[in-house]
């Protein structure tokens, strides 16, 4: 089974908010905006989308994008030393 697929099996939607992500895979970061703030900075490489152009429209992490960074993240080739 792929790591998409256990999200997806987890997950009750293809794009969680930020606050999910954050609180399930970052407990360590205790803020949205310090959360968005790494992701925006490259720190975190994930893509921040929105569901539609409102300035309010809440932030959301598509689960094929949250996927592939976990891949990486467990993938001992692509860590430095």
């Amino acid at each position: 089974m792929s790591t998409l697929d256990q999200l997806r099996n987890e997950w009750s939607t293809p794009c969680p908010s930020l606050t999910e992500v954050r609180e399930r895979y970052f407990p360590h970061i205790r803020s949205d905006r310090r959360f968005r703030e790494l992701i925006n900075r490259g720190e975190i490489p994930l893509t921040l989308s929105k569901l539609h152009d409102s300035a309010k429209a809440p932030h959301v992490i598509y689960l094929h994008n949250l996927a592939k960074y976990l891949d990486r993240q467990a993938d001992p080739a692509t860590q430095t030393a």
